[in-house]
């Protein structure tokens, strides 16, 4: 809450007027009304009387424990995120939830950080078993977050409580979410598309590069979703036992990588699903090794036409680990555990990435 609305929502907590305000600090009405609405700041002189007026500490008349600036917020969730790295998942869980209790009120945050430690638990390599206590805390993270008045931040909170809730088995629970939500078409039918407004308007203001800039980002953005739509159309047709289409949609999510200057290890994922529908033992480990080496390339847009304002920050190394252990303890991969060559390769790879 920004001062203005402070000395406001304070000033008729206590029942006060503007004008008792005034002559207690001996200024103008007027100075106080410019205060309220944020057109002024009262001088520095008059705080500490201001803030006993008020019964309130300087702390709370500066919002310094109320909201972190958004710089603050970028600087302390790369420090969870090393913290995680370094010392363990739970040590970031920690850090962040002190943080969180320093500023209660702070939906920005608790939005960046239970976001990030939700990534971050995704990747971290931890047996399904092991996740559980970290999900619920997440979980109840989300809920809050889910009964903010921030639109935006309340169905970002909805949408990933609902995945949490997939990942757990709680299909019942991520429907009834899923059922809050509004549909996409629903919000934008009736309205042009925003982004491609801001890209006229800085084309408009002779700001071509921070019109390519947004462009490549929203590409980015479609060409990652197109990816995600095609890896779960593969398991949706192996599912319904249409192998050959799945197979024909495999060959096709294998090219995006290449037309559109991703990383090169996502051409193997779609292979890699029909090989282990097949349960094709040869197919699989030479896959898995293809994609397991390409993953611990560091990603570099620098050089696509298409992305090269898009810095990459990934860490190889932390996706390889996430992916082997995954590989390791996820059943659908059982039929691996037998062969001597699969062993090999996940202990060249858990070796390399040791280094």
């Amino acid at each position: 809450m920004p001062m203005n609305l402070v000395i406001q929502k304070k000033r008729k907590e206590l029942g006060l007027t503007q004008e008792q305000v005034a002559r207690y600090l001996d200024v103008s009405i007027p100075a106080v009304s410019k205060w309220e609405s944020g057109l002024t700041c009262p001088d520095i002189s008059l705080l500490p009387s201001l803030a006993r007026l008020l019964k309130i500490d300087l702390n709370t008349l500066f919002c310094f424990q109320e909201v972190m600036t958004k710089r603050e917020i970028s600087c302390f969730c790369k420090e969870i995120m090393d913290i995680a790295q370094t010392r363990g998942i739970a040590e970031g869980f920690e850090a962040a939830e002190k943080k969180i209790h320093e500023y209660p009120h702070d939906e920005t945050l608790l939005q960046c950080l239970t976001f990030q430690l939700d990534g971050l638990l995704r990747l971290s390599g931890l047996p399904p078993q092991e996740k559980i206590p970290y999900d619920d805390i997440l979980l109840k993270r989300y809920r809050r977050l889910a009964a903010s008045n921030d639109s935006k931040i309340r169905n970002s909170a909805n949408y990933m409580m609902a995945g949490t809730c997939i990942r757990k088995g709680e299909y019942d629970m991520a429907q009834q979410i899923l059922d809050l939500m509004p549909d996409k078409e629903d919000i934008t039918s009736s309205i042009a598309d925003k982004r491609m407004l801001q890209v006229l308007i800085y084309q408009g203001q002779g700001k071509s590069e921070e019109a390519v800039i947004h462009l490549q980002n929203a590409l980015l953005t479609a060409v990652n979703k197109v990816q995600m739509l095609l890896l779960n159309l593969v398991d949706a047709e192996l599912a319904s036992g249409n192998q050959q289409n799945a197979a024909n949609i495999a060959d096709k999510a294998a090219q995006m990588p290449y037309h559109f200057d991703l990383e090169e290890y996502i051409a193997f994922m779609a292979p890699l699903q029909i090989a282990v529908a097949e349960q094709n033992v040869d197919a699989c480990i030479e896959l898995m090794r293809k994609m397991f080496q390409a993953m611990l390339m560091p990603g570099d847009m620098s050089g696509s036409p298409l992305f090269y304002h898009i810095a990459k920050s990934s860490n190889p190394k932390q996706i390889l680990s996430a992916v082997l252990g995954e590989v390791e303890r996820d059943p659908v991969y059982s039929f691996l555990q037998a062969s001597v060559t699969f062993k090999e390769l996940i202990s060249e790879y858990k070796a390399l990435i040791k280094l």
